[in-house]
């Protein structure tokens, strides 16, 4: 991974506060990571301006901004495609309050749902363990993230810890099975002149 993507989720959202993009970070990653799960290719030109749609308000990333969110783009393409599951999910780190990396998963997630969504219309053409993804991710941005029991932090911890990890699964589940085999099918698909 280069070093402009292992920026911490702090480095990130100001660089997006500097930019004026009023997106969260974990819904710029969590829409890149969608788009990619769903086949879209990790090309800039294809990812920018949905970015852009979606979390600008339809206008353009700033130039400053643009090539560190390129490399974010390639450095999680490679993070998807790793076999040893190294893929991780830009959130608050644990020093953060459990409600705000909570929110930021939660906001994750649904980015996630928007990008996957963007290019794959129709889940009934799926395979049923990505739809089951899909709705199992669905749920995860139904946490009440206000309801946490304070009695028990260690508890909530592990419980929080364990979502995140069934969340990676799930996201690598859909990019094995859908993402890869639909950026290939793209590929493959290109004539030459």
């Amino acid at each position: 991974m280069s070093e402009q993507s292992k920026l911490t989720y702090d480095q990130w959202s100001n660089l997006l506060d500097q930019a004026g993009v009023m997106a969260a970070m974990a819904e710029v990653h969590g829409l890149i990571s969608g788009l990619l799960s769903a086949g879209v290719k990790p090309e800039p030109e294809q990812i920018l301006p949905i970015l852009s749609d979606f979390l600008n308000d339809g206008q353009a990333l700033p130039v400053s901004l643009q090539k560190q969110v390129e490399q974010l783009i390639q450095a999680t393409a490679a993070d998807l495609n790793q076999a040893d599951f190294s893929f991780s999910l830009v959130l608050p780190t644990d020093d953060d309050s459990l409600a705000e990396r909570l929110e930021a998963m939660v906001e994750w997630a649904q980015a996630f749902l928007v990008g996957f969504a963007v290019q794959q219309t129709d889940l009934s053409l799926l395979p049923a363990d990505v739809r089951e993804a899909i709705e199992q991710l669905s749920e995860v941005t139904r946490i009440d993230i206000h309801a946490c029991d304070d009695t028990n932090d260690e508890e909530n911890e592990e419980s929080y810890f364990l979502v995140l990890e069934h969340i990676k699964i799930m996201v690598l589940n859909c990019h094995a099975e859908v993402g890869q085999k639909f950026s290939s099918l793209a590929a493959s698909n290109k004539t030459v002149h």
